[in-house]
């Protein structure tokens, strides 16, 4: 570092790794304040980035640094000046690979890392620093790079580092402890893959602690610890290895927006089973109910029902979850949780009373002349959990969409149920759709007829696959039936979804409630992770044709929080509020765009 490095390091305000330190606290479990805010001089970023931003910004990035390397008056402070002033979003150090790095020799590299980490103000120059670190970092450089990692803006990338250094295993355990989630993540990620057995006892009990892990990250992490080894493999099991047990396996079963995929885990039946038997032994908790009410919905109805179980097993595993389940031990906590000050564990209590008061219809088999059994299930994921509510549909106690199409989750009881009616006339229905859409990757499609007495669904297809699902043929008086409970059968919905369901009727009963305003409904909506109110969303001054060059158009949000009286009255009274008074006045525009807010007259959203 030449003098006039020392003399930019002196003469500007203190450094993001400065910042961070002062910031960060010295027990585990304690976020930075706020956050950790913004990393200094983030707030002067656009508020939008155009398409061609990334590569462009990518391309201007690369030249700088090249620049600096063949500078022969080289400056770390002017290279920490050049970068920010490209003005590039931050994600494009998600494009920065190390091919891009490598005509930098290692030691300047490994130089220009240290002083942009340690002296820079702002927050793509040190993360470029934190880049060239990754590789060339020195186990006396991993309280630099953890400290910084306890930056939202930086923190992903402070992981990458990390990684690289040989014996990381309890740099990266402090900052998961103190770091915000998706930084947390990825330190979990980073163990899983360093195989350090000081890593791996952390995460066998502390890497579900409250953040909930889905999809991937629980194959990822219950490989890494062996999950179903440690519970075959003992006779007792310590409580916070059981607790992390059940929140890897629930997330393993649960739907976040995106298919649940219990197969990925190879060793999922063994450790699913393996659980059941400990969990009768661990400490009453609401995590542990919620893991046991999801698995016994999930091995009934859900994927996890696919799985390649041992013929005997499945049955046993049930008849334990629903043993467990029935205790009376559940009481207090759940009268406990229904009381809490924190509306995420009431919304759970209520949402784990539902499940427990809804029986499972008995298995259906095909009837004696050969016809199929259908059975329709409505399942509401565990609110801590971002997953839609799904109608699932057994034939012969088989969840088919699940079995036919892994692309996308059953869609929600109002958009379907209606579609199952049969009649003479064939009519094509779509079950599921790629989470992504359609025009991605597909859907699943079947054609449904009432042909006599009897109900057909056949010509299974998908635009975007294969579908080897056979035709089958229903008794239409029973198939009628069971679609008859599931419209009438509400009991799996909570308070604001009554109300959802209820208003939503009222304003297609009365579309004049809206129209006299102006305004077009697009839909009613209450959201399991938000139990206190509903959304109405709507159309100003008519729904958009999407066409180019067409009139002007906003999308209005309307939030409704419950109010606490019964169902009708709160129905009736957010109706004369309508009848009265403009939605526009009170609803905030969530859609549109800046120029067509401006020309109708309305603030656009922030």
């Amino acid at each position: 570092m030449n003098v006039a490095d020392e003399r930019w390091a002196l003469d500007h305000r203190p450094s993001l790794f400065e910042h961070a330190s002062r910031l960060r606290t010295p027990t585990r479990d304690v976020p930075l304040p706020d956050d950790g805010c913004l990393c200094l001089d983030e707030e002067t970023e656009p508020d939008e980035w155009g398409p061609g931003d990334t590569s462009s910004s990518l391309s201007r990035l690369i030249a700088t640094l090249e620049a600096f390397r063949t500078d022969p008056d080289r400056s770390f402070a002017a290279l920490h000046d050049d970068i920010r002033d490209l003005r590039a979003p931050l994600w494009v150090l998600d494009h920065l690979k190390p091919d891009n790095l490598s005509p930098l020799p290692h030691d300047l590299a490994r130089e220009t890392g240290i002083w942009l980490a340690r002296h820079g103000t702002h927050h793509l120059s040190v993360g470029v620093g934190l880049h060239l670190l990754a590789g060339r970092a020195t186990p006396q450089d991993t309280e630099l790079i953890r400290t910084l990692g306890l930056l939202p803006c930086l923190g992903p990338t402070a992981v990458n580092a990390l990684e690289t250094i040989p014996r990381v295993a309890a740099d990266l355990i402090w900052l998961a402890d103190r770091a915000t989630p998706l930084t947390r993540t990825r330190a979990i990620a980073a163990m899983c893959h360093i195989g350090d057995p000081t890593a791996t006892g952390w995460l066998l009990r502390h890497a579900a602690d409250g953040r909930d892990p889905m999809g991937s990250d629980t194959v990822q992490i219950a490989e890494a610890v062996s999950l179903a080894d440690v519970l075959e493999g003992a006779a007792a099991i310590d409580n916070e290895i059981i607790l992390t047990a059940a929140r890897l396996l629930q997330g393993l079963c649960s739907s976040d927006g995106y298919p649940a995929q219990p197969e990925k885990y190879r060793d999922a039946c063994r450790a699913i089973a393996a659980f059941a038997v400990h969990a009768a032994r661990a400490r009453p908790e609401l995590d542990l109910l919620a893991a046991l009410v999801t698995l016994a919905e999930e091995l009934r109805s859900g994927p996890a029902a696919l799985l390649p179980w041992p013929a005997w097993e499945p049955a046993v595993t049930l008849t334990r979850l629903d043993h467990l389940i029935a205790s009376p031990r559940w009481a207090p906590i759940l009268a406990e949780a229904g009381r809490s000050i924190d509306e995420m564990t009431r919304w759970r209590a209520g949402w784990v009373a539902r499940a427990v008061a809804r029986p499972f219809p008995d298995p259906a088999s095909p009837d004696e002349a050969g016809r199929d059994r259908l059975a329709i299930r409505v399942t509401v994921p565990d609110p801590v959990r971002s997953g839609p509510v799904e109608t699932r549909l057994l034939v012969n106690n088989r969840p088919v969409i699940a079995e036919a199409f892994r692309k996308g989750t059953p869609y929600q009881p109002e958009d379907l149920l209606g579609a199952l009616e049969a009649t003479d006339r064939p009519h094509e229905v779509r079950l599921a759709e790629a989470y992504c859409t359609e025009g991605c990757c597909g859907a699943l499609y079947v054609t449904i007829v009432r042909d006599g007495d009897t109900v057909v669904w056949h010509n299974w297809r998908d635009p975007d696959g294969t579908i080897t699902l056979p035709p089958f043929r229903f008794q239409a008086a029973q198939y009628a039936a069971t679609l008859a409970r599931a419209v009438r059968n509400h009991g799996w919905e909570w308070p604001a979804r009554s109300l959802a369901r209820e208003l939503n009727q009222r304003l297609r009963d009365e579309p004049g409630l809206l129209s006299a305003w102006h305004c077009d409904l697009v839909r009613v909506s209450a959201w399991n992770g938000e139990q206190d109110s509903v959304r109405v969303s709507f159309w100003y001054p008519r729904r958009p044709s999407f066409q180019v060059g067409e009139d002007p158009w906003l999308q209005f949000e309307w939030v409704i929080p419950l109010d606490g009286t019964d169902l009708d009255s709160q129905v009736a009274h957010l109706a004369d509020r309508l009848h009265r008074t403009d939605p526009k006045t009170y609803a905030r525009v969530v859609g549109g765009s800046r120029e067509y807010a401006d020309r109708l007259g309305f603030p656009w959203k922030h």
